[in-house]
C-alpha cells in the first residue's frame, strides 16, 4: 500500500484509528439444524445437466424477542446440451415465522420454461395465519424471448 509523506506543517490527523465499535451479537438459539447442498449432475451420454439446491436455514428463536423464524428452499435447474429449449427452473420456498400461539407462513413455487418463441412462467404464493390460508396468488405468463 503506497504511504503519504506527512510533512510538519500537515494539518490532518495522522493517529489510527481507535477501537473497532459494534453492537453486541443477537441472542439465538438454533432449535433445528440447517441444510445446504449444491448437487451437480452432468450425463455424458446425453448431454443432461442439472443443479439441484437446498438452502434450509434450521429453525432458529430470536431469544430477545421471542421470535422463531425457519426458511425452507429447494431450488432445481437443469437444461439439455444444445437444445435452447429445454432449460427449466423451478423453486420452492417456505418462510415460517412463529411466537408463542402465533405464526405465519409464505409458500412459494415458481416454474421457467421455454418455448423457441417466449418464456412461459408459472409462479404461486400461499401465505398462512397459523393453518388457515388468508392469500393466495397464481400468475401465468409468457414473455418473448427477443432473441435470447
Amino acid at each position: 500500500m503506497p504511504v503519504r509523506p506527512v510533512a510538519e506543517d500537515d494539518e490532518v490527523d495522522a493517529r489510527p484509528f481507535g477501537e473497532p465499535e459494534g453492537a453486541e451479537p443477537i441472542a439465538v438459539t438454533r432449535l433445528t439444524r440447517p441444510d445446504q447442498r449444491w448437487t451437480v449432475r452432468r450425463e455424458l451420454v446425453d448431454y443432461e445437466n442439472a443443479l439441484e439446491i437446498v438452502k434450509n436455514t434450521g429453525l432458529v428463536r430470536f431469544e430477545d424477542l421471542g421470535l422463531e423464524v425457519d426458511r425452507e428452499v429447494e431450488e432445481s435447474y437443469g437444461w439439455v446440451a444444445d437444445d435452447f429449449c429445454s432449460p427449466r427452473g423451478e423453486t420452492s420456498w417456505s418462510v415460517l415465522f412463529r411466537r408463542g400461539e402465533w405464526s405465519a407462513r409464505t409458500d412459494t413455487h415458481t416454474t421457467v420454461t421455454c418455448t423457441p418463441e417466449e418464456f412461459v412462467v408459472h409462479a404461486r404464493l400461499d401465505a398462512y395465519e397459523g393453518d388457515v390460508r388468508t392469500f393466495s396468488r397464481n400468475w401465468n405468463r409468457r414473455i418473448p424471448r427477443d432473441c435470447v
